[in-house]
């Protein structure tokens, strides 16, 4: 009787708490006329996470996980209003749970578990903190209706801060987030920890840098620097960063000689950029290594279905090249030289496969370079005939630019057919949908031997010379440059 009333006297403490952060939360998020209402605590051992969910209205018909492994990281789920344990199958059943009620559930996150995901570990100790997959503890609606939303408020240990991908809510006492309406099974992670969380603006848009425990420490200013830049250098493209707000998680203690050996993006909640580094190794290696341009040109797209690979990272491998040099950080020669060999690289990897054949097999054939690089030759062609075909007035970057402004919603993935049909609507032209013909069922590496001839690009042995005489010199040029390039009548006959 004494654990039920001090429970209950807890229970009315916090209710009131959470009406208060709910009020003022309530003012923040958009076009929500229904929203739920989750609080999550971590231990400071950083091993359990709980969770209290409360429903606005009728709850769902179920609470669903991301990751397969969620189900046996979860010690147990029960009804608020009955006490009762609530056996999960597969999903956590919500059928008994009265209107506007509410339901506790707990997550073991004390350990990695690989029982059923293989798609790698779901929990790291990073020093002191942890980086937890969100799908293996959290159990969310599995879909949300457009004027619903979740609010996620963080009830966290003294000093303690958090790490996830969602859209923050300001002016709020506690760490407070909108779950918006991502995929439930689109992957996402979050970090608990010491960590302090630093804000970085760019161009108006919001990064949210968590830089995990590190032995030795890693200097934060200079990470923080190192991201900025990349970053800065993608929203000078078209003058904007490609979304309102993302998150970064750094995450130090790689042995490997790289300063950046591993790095992805996830697009669960809302854009997540992650970096794998040696802290170890001086600032100026990262300011020379491409991972970050790379990853952050991902964002020049919404999300991609994996089955077309190429395009996306087609994309991020063009730009992280061609970023480089209008930022300064490679040479124009060095910039085409880059992207020559990895043509070569590309043309000499999974031969007699064709690119659907390499994409679809890339990470159980190791076939990278053919993927990565076949896509970004389709980018330049792409450039190319754009520049050619509008005498200058359009290119692969006002392209992106319109389709970031009409279509960049975070909720949802494309294929590369839709995605091709949709720039070629932008650009009033079939530049797309002929490439993605020659290409996607082709044996062969995009040939370049035109687009070579006419921009200029002389091989020398592993280096590119430029021709200052090139019929589409101009054209080469404003690629690297980021300049709009006019073409005269003679070029474009």
């Amino acid at each position: 009787m004494g654990d039920s009333m001090e429970r209950s006297g807890r229970s009315r403490g916090f209710s009131r708490w959470l009406l208060l952060i709910t009020a003022i939360a309530f003012c923040n998020v958009a076009n929500a006329q229904r929203l739920h209402r989750f609080v999550i605590a971590i231990n400071p051992q950083l091993t359990q996470i709980d969770v209290r969910a409360c429903f606005d209205g009728q709850p769902p018909e179920r609470l669903v996980a991301e990751s397969l492994d969620a189900a046996i990281a979860l010690i147990g789920a029960w009804d608020e209003a009955t006490g009762k344990s609530i056996t999960p199958r597969g999903y956590i059943p919500l059928k008994s749970v009265p209107d506007s009620g509410c339901i506790t559930y707990k997550a073991d996150v004390s350990r990695p578990i690989k029982l059923h995901d293989r798609t790698g570990g779901k929990i790291r100790r990073v020093g002191k903190d942890l980086a937890a997959a969100v799908g293996l503890w959290f159990w969310r609606p599995e879909q949300l209706a457009d004027d619903e939303d979740v609010l996620l408020v963080f009830n966290l240990p003294d000093g303690y801060a958090v790490s996830v991908p969602w859209a923050p809510v300001d002016g709020t006492s506690k760490p407070t987030f909108r779950l918006g309406h991502t995929p439930y099974d689109w992957p996402a992670w979050a970090a608990f920890g010491r960590f302090t969380v630093k804000t970085i603006d760019v161009r108006g848009s919001q990064l949210r840098l968590a830089v995990l425990d590190g032995s030795p420490p890693v200097d934060v200013e200079q990470i923080a620097g190192w991201v900025a830049g990349s970053a800065n250098a993608v929203a000078d493209m078209y003058g904007r960063f490609p979304f309102p707000q993302a998150q970064v998680m750094v995450v130090p203690n790689s042995r490997m000689r790289e300063p950046t050996p591993w790095a992805f993006v996830v697009r669960g909640g809302s854009p997540a950029v992650h970096f794998v580094i040696n802290q170890r190794r001086p600032i100026e290696e990262f300011y020379s290594d491409w991972t970050a341009m790379h990853e952050f040109s991902h964002l020049f797209l919404p999300f991609v279905d994996s089955d077309d690979a190429w395009l996306s990272e087609g994309i991020a491998t063009y730009y992280q090249n061609v970023l480089g040099a209008r930022g300064g950080r490679l040479s124009v020669e060095d910039a085409w030289s880059h992207l020559h060999a990895g043509f070569g690289r590309g043309e000499a990897d999974a031969k007699g496969l064709t690119l659907a054949q390499a994409t679809h097999g890339m990470h159980r054939g190791g076939h990278y370079m053919r993927v990565y690089w076949s896509g970004a030759a389709m980018m330049l062609l792409a450039d190319l005939r754009l520049r050619r075909m509008s005498g200058g007035l359009q290119s692969l970057d006002t392209a992106l630019d319109a389709l970031n402004q009409c279509c960049g919603q975070p909720d949802k993935a494309w294929t590369a057919a839709e995605l091709f049909a949709k720039l070629d609507e932008i650009t009033q032209s079939s530049v797309f949908a002929d490439l993605l013909n020659e290409h996607t069922d082709s044996r062969q590496f995009p040939d370049l031997t035109m687009a070579y001839r006419e921009l200029g690009l002389i091989p020398l042995g592993g280096d590119i010379d430029l021709a200052s005489d090139a019929p589409l010199a101009h054209v080469r040029d404003a690629i690297m440059s980021g300049n709009s390039s006019q073409f005269t009548s003679a070029s474009t006959r």
